[in-house]
């Protein structure tokens, strides 16, 4: 499928989305151990809460793994849907990796991390470029919100993040997000805020 065109429209988009500005400080290097030495927070077997009712979880902290129901709105158009969303897992990435993807941050004092969600269009409708991944935040432990890092549409490997173009009634994707969180912090929360309260997001706890 052909997706130069949109695809760019789609990182524009989320640009102004997010309200943010790439950093452009060079890459350290001390940050180059392999990833399979890094930290992961990983999902167990959950209970199922996607049952109990669209955003009746907000304001919430779930544990990872444990998924949710929520009212999807996105901007202006007012595109509406109901979604199943989980947040995964969260890994702490390497300077290596970004760095094969050309992205550029500064490895000085800040570390990335994978924040990998899952969603499940449990609506009736399609959503069409839903930018399901747009809500997606991470808080450290000092309750401040991570800056997200936008790569190129499947840069890095090990976090892949492209939203579909068309979200059929019952389809999933499984997206990751990368986030700069400052060196001496760790990931506390993972967000998602969308719908009609964002004062008011559902959140998971990145604490195993």
């Amino acid at each position: 499928m052909h997706r130069g065109p949109i695809r760019a429209r789609a990182g524009t988009a989320l640009v102004c989305a997010l309200g943010i500005a790439l950093a452009t400080a060079g890459c350290g290097t001390d940050d180059t151990a392999p990833a399979r030495h890094r930290p992961t927070v990983q999902a167990g077997r959950q209970p199922d809460r996607a049952g109990t009712g669209a955003d009746s979880d907000g304001g919430r902290t779930l544990a990872l793994g444990e998924p949710t129901s929520i009212t999807y709105k996105r901007g202006s158009d007012h595109l509406r849907g109901t979604l199943r969303v989980t947040a995964v897992s969260i890994r702490k990435g390497t300077r290596a990796e970004l760095k094969r993807a050309g992205a550029r941050y500064d490895a000085r004092t800040t570390h990335p991390y994978y924040v990998t969600m899952t969603f499940e269009n449990t609506g009736g409708s399609p959503l069409h470029y839903p930018f399901l991944n747009t809500p997606t935040g991470l808080e450290d432990t000092s309750g401040t919100d991570a800056q997200p890092l936008i790569t190129a549409d499947d840069g890095v490997k090990p976090c892949r993040g492209v939203d579909p173009d068309d979200f059929a009634s019952g389809a999933s994707a499984t997206l990751c997000k990368v986030f700069l969180v400052p060196k001496g912090e760790r990931p506390s929360v993972v967000t998602y805020s969308t719908g009609d309260d964002t004062r008011r997001p559902v959140r998971w706890t990145a604490a195993p």
